[in-house]
């Protein structure tokens, strides 16, 4: 599923018309008639609706919705922002079918006081205000409806995004609508998964509005919504006559004396992920206490040839010392497999960013806001206000594929492909389970016959056994990095049984 901005939207919008043939009132149809399928469940008998238009064609999506809400059992009232004379093109087309299909309109200009009453006892509240093409903040009088909006005790449900949001995401002060629910059209937009834009959109849900996926393509979309569809096809299938070398011979570099911890839980991760050989280089202190807990690995230590590995993994609990340093650097220098740079390893990594650049191999790198703010020299806010490009000009400038995590993880290419990542919930939110990640990672990078793939598939599960083992007993508080360890293999059953089906 393509995620776009505002730009590819109208790009694709305008191929659609002027290339393809389907007319502006056509799509406008398609898109009131999809979005009125999702509303239907929450139209109940005594429901009491306001339906806010604006101008464009968000607007207009908003009449043929009021339309599809005239024969039905509730009680709806079309309130509109703009002049009469302001509504022009597609949008007053479906204006004027509105009202010769019996529709009635009411002005907000006109009736202020009637609105303001009217809307503390609305149950439901629909947001056609603002669309895609929405830029800046919001003039007068949308500003008063929004906050009206917002007062109201009814339920929300925006048409393609919450008005006020900016389609793009970035960061913005003025007021936005604030749904419970959001309908968006064909493609979800790139303000959905940023701050502080991502809180207004409550629920979502993408309505395929009949949009040709020639005019998608044609707009050169690069950034995709990683779904459990994705996950499932691309997930490598084992034949009868696979040995442990078929899937991957990895090194993790990992742990010390004060977090032996995080190496035994990446580890684990990557055992219980299928990697089939897995050797550990740990401190000869802890290598006991880790033997403890990962019986199925094997240990290294001293002078190494990292490249006798397929892959290699580096950082989790290995400190920030200057041993830690020089052993990344050793690291860096030497590998000529594909590697990832995690936790410590990334703390360091801030040193020796130029080394990233036309190694023979690949390289990934797992930061958090906190650690790719120290990588790029700039704040959390700007990083979280601005993920998309961020993360896309580090990944295209170092050549390396990034992980910017997060509520919606982000996975970078080197070209510039990103996938986001809708799985995940805030009982990740506690120290291990990015150990956890890597294990993960490090195990899919040598079993998957290509990288992207393989990233966005370890960090889907990730975040999926976590939904998981919310929905099945645990809280959001209590869940810890073991648990996620051991609840791989019943969410990959699932997967692999919703794979032969």
């Amino acid at each position: 599923m393509h995620i776009v901005s505002r730009e590819e939207m109208q790009t694709i919008d305008q191929y659609a018309i002027g290339s393809i043939g389907l007319s502006g009132p056509i799509l406008m149809e398609n898109a009131g008639r999809a979005f009125f399928h999702y509303l239907k469940p929450f139209l109940g008998e005594g429901e009491r609706i306001g339906v806010m238009i604006g101008k464009g064609n968000n607007g207009g999506d908003g009449f043929v919705i009021a339309r599809q809400l005239i024969d039905q059992p509730c009680q709806a009232d079309v309130w509109v922002v703009p002049e009469q004379k302001e509504i022009t093109g597609d949008a007053a087309i479906h204006r004027d079918i509105f009202l010769r299909s019996g529709g009635s309109i009411k002005y907000v200009a006109e009736e202020p006081e009637v609105f303001q009453e009217k809307v503390k006892n609305y149950t439901l509240i629909i947001d056609a205000l603002l669309g895609t093409g929405f830029r800046g903040s919001p003039k007068k009088p949308y500003q008063a409806v929004i906050q009206s909006i917002n007062k109201a005790d009814a339920a929300v449900i925006a048409v393609d995004l919450p008005s006020g949001v900016p389609a793009d995401g970035g960061h913005f002060e003025h007021e936005a609508v604030r749904a419970d629910y959001t309908f968006t059209l064909q493609c979800p937009k790139m303000g959905m998964y940023t701050q502080p834009g991502a809180v207004h959109f409550g629920q979502t849900k993408t309505i395929d509005i009949g949009m040709p996926s020639s005019a998608i393509h044609h707009a050169n979309v690069t950034k995709q919504l990683w779904t459990k569809k994705d996950f499932i096809s691309s997930l490598p299938k084992r034949t009868p006559f696979s040995h442990k070398g078929s899937f991957g011979k990895g090194i993790l570099a990992a742990g010390s004396s004060n977090m032996p911890g995080a190496c035994a839980l990446a580890a684990k991760a990557a055992l219980t992920s299928g990697i089939g050989l897995l050797s550990l280089y740990v401190p000869e202190s802890i290598k006991p206490i880790i033997a403890s807990h990962v019986a199925e690995a094997m240990y290294v230590s001293g002078d190494i040839d990292w490249n006798m590995y397929d892959g290699i993994a580096i950082g989790p609990g290995i400190g920030r010392t200057a041993s830690a340093e020089a052993l990344l650097h050793d690291v860096l220098a030497q590998a000529e497999k594909p590697l990832l740079i995690d936790a410590d390893g990334l703390y360091h990594l801030k040193h020796y960013l130029p080394l990233l650049k036309n190694k023979p191999s690949p390289v990934i790198l797992t930061p958090h806001p906190g650690e790719m703010a120290r990588l790029t020299g700039l704040s959390v806010k700007e990083v979280e206000n601005d993920r998309f490009s961020i993360a896309s000009q580090f990944a295209k400038e170092y050549q390396v594929y990034l992980i910017l995590k997060g509520k919606y993880t982000i996975v970078t290419a080197p070209d510039g492909m990103q996938a986001v990542n809708p799985t995940g919930n805030p009982a990740l939110a506690k120290g291990g389970t990015g150990d956890v990640l890597s294990g993960m990672i490090l195990a899919f990078m040598l079993q998957h016959h290509q990288l992207f793939p393989a990233i966005c598939n370890a960090v889907y599960l990730h975040g999926a056994v976590s939904d998981q083992l919310v929905s099945k007993g645990h809280s959001q508080m209590d869940v810890t990095a073991s648990d996620i360890i051991n609840g791989i293999p019943m969410v990959l059953h699932d997967f692999e049984s919703d794979t032969v089906c």
